[in-house]
């Protein structure tokens, strides 16, 4: 069965994110973001000091609930799984999550605290709490240019999911 799943607010314009806590340390967390299908879709790694409210047991959260009952029953994993991804919560859990993407060559997004722009990419480097992204543009799948990014501006970052293994996939193809 399902971990407990959460309503996950980070701003006041009343959208949010579904899913359960994979890890969470006095600084970060890591979700499972669940998709309106019900089907676990990303991982999503925040600074904890971004999350505004955690809600459980909502009417739409049980009607989710019970879409992943469903995918349990008539599973898609023959195409897509999110990849295992095993962190330490009493270590940074954001480099974590950028060197496993890096150690396997995957492509993330992030969005930097503040901006609206999301970036893609593939992390080439991390040192001194700075991560190293050779962009790509998710419009046409084309190689941008490296960008240098402070690991503490990050607002969030995908990780594992199917949006950024398609994109891949366009670029590499």
């Amino acid at each position: 069965m399902q971990d407990k799943l959460y309503e996950i607010y980070t701003d006041d314009s009343g959208a949010f994110t579904v899913g359960s806590i994979a890890v969470r340390n006095k600084d970060d967390i890591v979700f499972k973001g669940v998709d309106e299908e019900g089907k676990v879709s990303a991982y999503y790694a925040m600074p904890l000091r971004t999350v505004r409210e955690m809600i459980p047991d909502t009417p739409y959260l049980r009607k989710i609930g019970k879409y992943m009952q469903y995918a349990e029953l008539h599973p898609y994993d023959g195409w897509f799984s999110l990849p295992e991804m095993d962190l330490d919560p009493e270590g940074p859990v954001l480099t974590q999550v950028l060197r496993n993407a890096m150690s396997r060559e995957a492509l993330v997004t992030v969005c930097r605290i503040g901006e609206e722009e999301l970036l893609c990419g593939y992390v080439r480097e991390i040192e001194k709490g700075r991560v190293l992204l050779d962009c790509v543009d998710p419009e046409s799948a084309e190689n941008l240019t490296q960008v240098k990014l402070r690991i503490r501006d990050l607002e969030y970052i995908e990780y594992g999911s199917i949006a950024n293994e398609l994109l891949k996939f366009a670029n590499r193809n």
